[in-house]
């Protein structure tokens, strides 16, 4: 065998080893690998303070206190609990999806599905935090979805004809604890960015080729539901998850 085909076959193997311990470092839950949140997760979320009643027992209210800075402000969101689908990737990208997603509700119904599109956005690890009597990592996401004017859509212009409303941008955020790598506990803040007008057509901020208001820009601090403005992003309140990972099998 020559020189060059050894050298070439040196340089395979070596390229060959050095992939296969990339891709091990960035796949998630096989044993002796480092715990991280990155993979993709199932779980659902709930009001922490629904409106005419209690919260769902399952709701963790200290998770709900952290993310309110205190109780939560009564939710407006319109249904009692979302099933979903995020996905954390190693590039710090984001995708998710939930129930609403599948379609609209037929008339006369509680919202249960609008059709809105898969999110996309990023996510970021912003240090420790103590929670009861474990220290976690905190990761904070943001995505966006195109969101849908179904009929009885909450906050819909007067008489809608346009099918397409604007975008949800959630506060997505997880406490991951590296001694239960696959279960996360976290809150979600939804907010609707009203950007089109009954017809549907973008609303623009003027002299830029940008929606307003802006569904790219930084949340607002807080999340209020007592508070709309249909110029501004509307927060419909604050719901807490306990979600788990999607394992290989």
């Amino acid at each position: 065998m020559s020189r060059i085909h050894i050298s070439f076959g040196l340089a395979i193997a070596v390229g060959v080893a050095a992939a296969a311990m990339w891709m091990g470092g960035q796949s998630i839950g096989a044993a002796g690998e480092a715990p991280s949140p990155v993979g993709a997760w199932f779980g659902i979320a709930r009001p922490c303070t629904p409106p005419g009643g209690p919260a769902h027992p399952t709701v963790n209210q200290t998770i709900c206190n952290l993310a309110c800075n205190g109780p939560c402000p009564t939710s407006a969101f319109p249904v009692t609990e979302v099933t979903m689908i995020p996905t954390l990737l190693a590039d710090g990208t984001v995708l998710a999806d939930d129930f609403a997603a599948v379609g609209v509700s037929p008339p006369g119904f509680a919202i249960a599905g609008d059709g809105h599109t898969t999110a996309h956005g990023k996510w970021a690890h912003q240090g420790k935090v103590v929670i009861g009597e474990s220290k976690v990592d905190r990761y904070q996401a943001t995505f966006i979805w195109f969101q849908g004017r179904p009929p009885g859509f909450p906050y819909n212009a007067a008489s809608p004809v346009g099918f397409f409303h604007g975008s949800v941008k959630p506060r997505f955020v997880t406490f991951f604890d590296k001694t239960n790598r696959d279960v996360m506990v976290g809150f979600i803040q939804p907010y609707l960015y009203g950007y089109t007008d009954p017809d549907g057509i973008v609303a623009l901020q003027p002299g830029t080729p940008f929606p307003s208001p802006d569904p790219v820009a930084p949340l607002p601090p807080a999340c209020d539901p007592t508070t709309f403005n249909p110029l501004e992003p509307y927060c419909f309140g604050t719901l807490q998850f306990t979600i788990r990972r999607i394992l290989a099998e």
